[in-house]
């Protein structure tokens, strides 16, 4: 809404380049290069195509064991009288970090299957999981290292320690071969 109206300010983000980009089909950089030097973007050279998998992805026992017990507690918090919100409001926070990292292995599982070594996101991919992807990651986060590969497969390198790359390579090739695919 701001692009269309031309108030983006004086900073955009990275994230609003990246996702013009991707909405647009330009080679990752052009929306940032045309808005700060004025340079004609670049169309991506051939439209991808998502492949989105068996859209089925091995589920850790425990987080599934974790998410049946959240399920029975939050039934015994909405049926309890009088209702305690914050005891409603804390099995819904655990609720939601438990599905997004439920949702975090599809994703995983989906840009490594489409990942490029010369491309960024699909744009159905950035518009579907952008916040997820662009959300601040903190050291002591149990799924850091997760969070940071897949900000990795989308190009987002920043703030990724080279330690943590080079093992992000290995298991990349790891995924690649699982599929079929020996190409990193």
């Amino acid at each position: 809404m701001r692009v269309e109206a031309a108030t983006l300010g004086p900073a955009p983000k990275p994230v609003t380049f990246r996702r013009l980009d991707a909405a647009l089909s330009w080679r990752s950089g052009s929306a940032a290069r045309a808005y700060w030097r004025g340079e004609k973007p670049r169309p991506v050279a051939e439209r991808r195509q998502l492949d989105a998998g068996t859209a089925f992805v091995a589920v850790p026992a425990a987080l599934a064991v974790e998410l049946f017990g959240i399920q029975v507690e939050l039934n015994q918090v909405v049926g309890a009288h009088p209702l305690d919100p914050a005891r409603l409001r804390a099995t819904v926070d655990r609720l939601n970090t438990d599905l997004g990292r439920l949702l975090g292995l599809y994703l995983t599982d989906l840009l490594e299957r489409n990942w490029q070594a010369d491309g960024g996101p699909l744009p159905l991919v950035e518009q579907a999981f952008g916040d997820l992807l662009s959300a601040p990651v903190a050291a002591d986060d149990p799924d850091y290292e997760d969070k940071l590969y897949r900000r990795w497969l989308i190009g987002d390198t920043a703030g990724v320690p080279d330690e943590l790359a080079g093992r992000f390579v290995t298991r990349l090739q790891q995924a690649r071969e699982d599929v079929g695919d020996g190409q990193p």
